[in-house]
């Protein structure tokens, strides 16, 4: 049975920004801001207001979601690329999932599954979804101990795609060095 991501997790907004941090009169604070590439995210310093609500921070457990295409997902564990105690910006939705592994809920995020439930929300030349598009996003959820089965394989696999994509770039370099040698360049 497809039950809709709200009856599975919390769902909220992440920060105003421009609230927080330009217009904030109070004192601040240099703390990390999370942001996002077309699909990788990262984090840089930023000057926000030192008593934000820490429902805008990164928690353990959380998957992190943009709203702009191409929709991504993230969840922050403590081997994750994000850390705990970085700032989310209203470009994000904060999901805590309830009773669901929170890597296996980020790779459902990231499926064609959800991508092609996304098509039918998102509108305007920049497609956004809204945080009651993501509420309604439907999913069977397997029990938790398939979800762990599948997370360790899903692993795995990420494993190979990032070994596959690091022998690619050194192949690059490789046909790059030759190109270069057979001009007489070094």
């Amino acid at each position: 049975m497809k039950v809709s991501l709200d009856q599975i997790a919390q769902i909220s907004i992440g920060a105003s920004l421009s609230r927080y941090s330009k217009k904030y009169e109070g004192e601040k604070q240099e703390i990390d801001v999370l942001y996002c590439t077309v699909n990788e995210f990262y984090t840089k310093k930023g000057d926000i207001a030192k008593d934000i609500d820490s429902k805008y921070l990164t928690q353990k457990g959380d998957v992190i979601f943009k709203l702009s295409e191409p929709q991504v997902a993230i969840n922050i564990d403590e081997n994750g690329e994000i850390p705990e105690n970085v700032v989310v910006s209203s470009k994000f939705a904060i999901v805590k999932p309830i009773d669901v592994d929170s890597t296996f809920l980020a790779e459902l995020l990231n499926s064609n599954i959800a991508r092609n439930q996304i098509l039918k929300f998102s509108e305007g030349v920049i497609k956004q979804i809204k945080k009651s598009d993501v509420e309604k996003l439907k999913f069977e959820i397997p029990s938790i101990d398939e979800q762990e089965e599948y997370v360790e394989t899903i692993k795995l696999i990420n494993k190979e795609i990032a070994l596959q994509k690091k022998l690619i770039s050194e192949n690059m370099n490789l046909k790059e060095a030759i190109i270069q040698k057979s001009q007489g360049e070094e």
